[in-house]
């Protein structure tokens, strides 16, 4: 009976901890898929993609973001080193930063001819207007966020006398 009792007990906390939601992508927990999926739902009314469209637009879409995804990565392993350096309090040489500057440029260099690239490409799938629409999405969409995030922490507007309505 303690055995069963027991062996019962642990597969329903194995189980209960099987069935909890994982983190994959680090911190933040499972934000990032529900971003993609946010963002394309906003990228498909913002465009006003006929289902076609979006069939053969979003494949594309998403091997130009894992493209741009390896470059920002670049980027990183970039800053590490110099990073690690500068917290030290390790001095770092003029030519150490000139290098790093000179592959920070060609690494955003390397974006912007993929971003260039990934609007061409679009042209087989969507309008002239859809592709000036798409190059607007990302500053459409920071607004958005940046007004929405205001809006949300504005400080709360402090009350008294001076804002109640004069009766007289």
């Amino acid at each position: 009976m303690k055995k069963t009792t027991i062996t019962l007990l642990l597969l329903l906390t194995v189980g209960t901890l099987a069935a909890q939601p994982g983190r994959p992508g680090g911190p933040g927990g499972q934000y990032s898929e529900r971003m993609e999926m946010m963002m394309v739902w906003k990228l498909t009314d913002h465009l006003e993609l006929t289902e076609a469209q979006a069939e053969k637009f979003f494949p594309t879409i998403r091997q130009y973001r894992k493209g741009v995804q390896k470059i920002r990565k670049e980027e990183m392993t970039l800053f590490k080193p110099m990073g690690k350096k500068a917290n030290k309090g390790k001095e770092i040489k003029k030519s150490d930063v000139d290098k790093l500057l000179a592959k920070i440029n060609s690494l955003e260099q390397k974006k912007s001819k993929a971003r260039v690239d990934f609007i061409k490409k679009s042209g087989k799938i969507l309008t002239p207007n859809q592709q000036v629409k798409l190059l607007m999405f990302e500053d459409h969409m920071k607004q958005q966020v940046k007004g929405r995030i205001q809006d949300r922490y504005q400080p709360p507007k402090r009350g008294g006398m001076n804002q109640r309505k004069k009766r007289f």
